[in-house]
C-alpha cells in the first residue's frame, strides 16, 4: 500500500463520535482489499462497494475513506489496491454483520476499549453469524452444481489436473 492515498473523503463530521461511541457505537477502522485483471474495473469496484453500499448501510456512518493507488504485480499479471475507512457502527452486532459481509482484509477497533453483550445480544450476533454462514454455503453448493464450476473449483484445490 502506498503511503500517500489518491483520494481521501471526510463525512459527517457534524458526528460527536466521542458521545455516540458512549452509548454503544463502534468506532473502527476497515480496510477493504480488491485485486482483478482490468485496473479501471477493480476501481470502480471499490468505489461501488464503498459509496454505492457499505456507505448506505443504516447502521454505518462513514467518516474518512482513503483510496490508494491500485498497483500492478507484474508476475501474476493482476492489479491490487485497498481503501482504508473510518467509520462508526450503530454497535457490536452490526459491526460483525458487516465484517461478516463485506470481508476487509484487516480492521482495526478504534473504540471502545471493551464491549458488554447481554444474552439477548450475544444470541443475536451468533443468529446473524449462523444465517449469513448457511446463506455463503448455500451459495456455494448451488454454483458447484455446475460441472465446468465444479472443474475450475478442483483444479484450484490441486484436486484436478490441469489439461
Amino acid at each position: 500500500m502506498a503511503d500517500k492515498p489518491i483520494l481521501e473523503k471526510t463525512f459527517n463530521e457534524d458526528l460527536d463520535v466521542e458521545k455516540l461511541v458512549s452509548e454503544g457505537c463502534m468506532h473502527a477502522r476497515l480496510y477493504i482489499e480488491v485485486q482483478g485483471n482490468d485496473k479501471e474495473a477493480s476501481e470502480k469496484a471499490l468505489q461501488r462497494t464503498i459509496f454505492e453500499s457499505l456507505a448506505l448501510e443504516d447502521p454505518v456512518s462513514l467518516l474518512n475513506v482513503k483510496f490508494y493507488e491500485l498497483e500492478k504485480n507484474e508476475e501474476k499479471g493482476f492489479y491490487s489496491g485497498v481503501v482504508e475507512i473510518e467509520l462508526l457502527f450503530r454497535d457490536f452486532r452490526w459491526f460483525v454483520n458487516v465484517v461478516m459481509r463485506y470481508g476487509p482484509s484487516a480492521m482495526e477497533i478504534i473504540e471502545p476499549e471493551s464491549v458488554k453483550l447481554n444474552l439477548d445480544e450475544m444470541q443475536s450476533i451468533l443468529a446473524d453469524v449462523s444465517e449469513l454462514s448457511q446463506t455463503f454455503s448455500s451459495q456455494i453448493i448451488t454454483l458447484l452444481k455446475d460441472d465446468e464450476r465444479m472443474k475450475i473449483y478442483r483444479k484450484m484445490l490441486g484436486t484436478e489436473k490441469t489439461e
